[in-house]
């Protein structure tokens, strides 16, 4: 006797190579089983999932939500739980001045699995945007405390999984502390033994003096934005100290948000076989609205550019999982892994993508989550945001 079963859907698991018509048990809180469709079995509880896709419980990589403290803060439960993501990445928004108070009233109340970047500024992303005045968290390097970041990690390696810094000239006195700052952010996670995480967009740094600080296991986010210190030159071609770089083992992170998804920059890179390990929102209270709204809608571009379905669900799912050193608790529907699973419809027609230049093209398939359970528990599910 089952606790949960779904019958009948298209299940798609890339951790377990996966794509198959199959029936998917649950008992507690865990995956029981993957069936053959149709199996004879009891459950207390069944759902009919026909003409659906059944995936691992999304998961995703860049997100901001430390609402009340951070400007760009969002409550995670109604933006990512309610629109089929049952994990999040918050990327950054908290330094050690400030994350113990980000673990009491966001990690550990919220239904959806949060981990986090330790930014490498004690007092966290703050004002790029809003009123005066506008200093961002590089405009004082002493805030960048070693020791600080070590006694934060010390607390909550268990949700730590990375340091975070965002590179930007307007972030740091003009561009003057860009450079101490990302060689105290490789000190830094060098010292906690955790990966580097770079925002890099409009830097007055080189992308070769960012990319020359990175290691293996370290994260580029914001991959195609086409702005300054970017990934491509003049004429969108990838720059060859980035080719290496992947090669190596360095990762990259989409982090759409409100300004660094751009499709001229995305379909040029597509031809040159560049593509993100990480599909993520960077989803915060500027970009709900549009052009973001949700992680589905940022799948729905790759599907667009013309990225396989399993590929899509993959950097959604297993990827990140596996950045998180979680990859057999979630982002798999593995029997023994945590029972997070998002039923998903997968939709046909003309619908209208915008990137964060304004651009607009038409997608010819859309996902929309219809059903999301977390660690077993049916959550509910909330229409898109609506387009202000």
């Amino acid at each position: 006797m089952y606790d949960l079963l779904i019958r009948g859907g298209r299940v798609i698991d890339p951790a377990q190579n996966c794509d198959a018509f199959r029936d998917v048990a649950v008992s507690g809180q865990r995956i029981a089983a993957i069936l053959e469709p149709g199996s004879t079995v009891a459950a207390r509880h069944t759902i009919d999932a026909t003409n659906r896709l059944v995936v691992p419980g999304l998961i995703d990589f860049h997100v901001h939500v430390f609402p009340g403290v951070c400007h760009f803060g969002i409550e995670p439960d109604s933006t990512c739980l309610a629109r089929g993501v049952t994990t999040v990445l918050d990327f950054g928004t908290a330094g050690g001045m400030i994350f113990d108070g980000f673990r009491r009233f966001v990690i550990d109340q919220a239904q959806t699995r949060v981990f986090a970047l330790l930014h490498i500024a004690g007092q966290g992303l703050i004002g790029s945007i809003g009123d005066p005045p506008l200093l961002g968290e590089l405009h004082e390097l002493r805030y960048c405390d070693l020791d600080l970041v070590q006694r934060t990690v010390d607390r909550h390696r268990d949700v730590i999984v990375g340091i975070k810094i965002r590179c930007t000239d307007n972030l740091a006195e003009g561009g003057k502390n860009e450079a101490a700052g990302l060689d105290l952010a490789r000190k830094a996670a060098d010292l906690v033994g955790l990966p580097l995480v770079v925002h890099s967009p409009n830097s007055t740094l080189t992308i070769e003096h960012v990319l020359d600080r990175l290691k293996p296991g370290d994260v580029l986010t914001h991959c195609y934005h086409g702005k300054r210190c970017g990934l491509v030159d003049d004429q969108l071609q990838l720059v060859e100290a980035a080719r290496k770089k992947l090669d190596s083992g360095v990762l990259l992170d989409l982090g759409h948000g409100f300004a660094s998804f751009n499709f001229f920059v995305a379909h040029s890179l597509f031809k040159q076989g560049v593509y993100p390990d990480f599909i993520s929102s960077d989803i915060h209270h500027y970009n709900i609205h549009g052009p973001v709204f949700d992680q589905v809608t940022t799948m729905d571009k790759f599907l667009h550019l013309g990225m396989s379905l399993n590929e899509v669900i993959r950097r959604s799912t297993f990827n990140p999982a596996r950045f998180l050193s979680r990859e057999t608790e979630i982002g798999t529907l593995a029997p023994g892994s945590i029972a997070d699973i998002t039923v998903l419809e997968l939709q046909s027609g003309e619908f209208p993508l915008k990137d964060s230049m304004g651009r607009i093209e038409i997608g010819r398939q859309r996902l929309e989550p219809t059903i999301v359970f977390r660690a077993g528990r049916q959550m509910g599910i909330l229409p898109r945001p609506r387009e202000s």
